[in-house]
């Protein structure tokens, strides 16, 4: 009969702790009285990363944008967002294929393209 009585003591503890931080996601989150800037800067030896976030009054605002060299290119892709939305972009350019077919409508003497053999 103890060991039921501890037992039950034990949980309704548990419960009586842990009931308020279940109510606790329903209420309004804090309003924030500052402003937070956060930069980021990398630099590699095949691409790059710029970005920044303003953790502002009104919600999140940021950007960032990488780059990335390829053997036959490059691609870059990047995000702008605000509280409301978030808009993604990417680009990916295949400059070697290109300047390759370009480069034989000018060259006479068999610039080496695609479909050559090589």
């Amino acid at each position: 009969m103890k060991t039921m009585l501890s037992v039950a003591l034990i949980v309704g503890a548990v419960l009586a702790v842990a009931a308020p931080a279940l109510a606790e996601h329903n209420g309004e989150a804090a309003a924030r009285d500052s402003v937070d800037l956060n930069l980021d800067v990398k630099i590699g030896g095949d691409g790059f990363r710029l970005g920044g976030t303003v953790f502002g009054l009104e919600g999140v605002y940021g950007a960032w944008i990488n780059g990335a060299v390829r053997p036959d290119g490059f691609s870059v892709d990047g995000r702008v967002q605000h509280p409301e939305r978030a808009y993604n972009f990417k680009l990916n350019a295949d400059v070697a294929g290109w300047l390759r077919r370009s480069l034989r409508q000018f060259v006479p003497f068999g610039f080496p393209g695609p479909g050559d053999g090589i």
